[in-house]
């Protein structure tokens, strides 16, 4: 099968999995934040953004793989968060606060906070 038509079955199949008896929106929010931290969903979304000039790079099956399986799970997150609002499904509930992703992130947080309030400072 042709690899573009593979990345479409599998946005296809995050909304047929809806149906799915068992299907859990808070599940899958989880699932998506315990495998991805911030930053790596922030160059994730500038790799898929940027127009690279080196197509082998681009080209290159982990860089492609990489792009599908996050588009998907970006896509099955945005329908998890969907359903759970339109279901009226509480996601207070979701702990993800002793996940390694979490811990990046706060990381990143506190240093971004660092510089933002440097910035702050000597625009005052």
């Amino acid at each position: 099968m042709n690899q573009k038509y593979r990345n479409l079955i599998a946005l296809d199949l995050a909304l047929y999995e809806i149906h799915d008896e068992g299907y859990d929106p808070v599940q899958k929010i989880e699932e998506f934040w315990v495998k991805y931290d911030l930053i790596s969903i922030q160059r994730t979304l500038d790799l898929l953004l940027k127009n690279h000039t080196d197509t082998n790079y681009m080209n290159e099956i982990y860089v492609v793989s990489h792009k599908q399986v996050f588009t998907a799970d970006l896509f099955r997150l945005v329908v998890a968060y969907f359903m759970a609002h339109t279901n009226a499904i509480a996601i207070d509930s979701i702990d993800i606060s002793d996940a390694d992703t979490t811990q990046i992130t706060r990381q990143e947080l506190a240093m971004t906070k660092r510089i933002h309030d440097i910035f702050k400072r000597l625009g005052e």
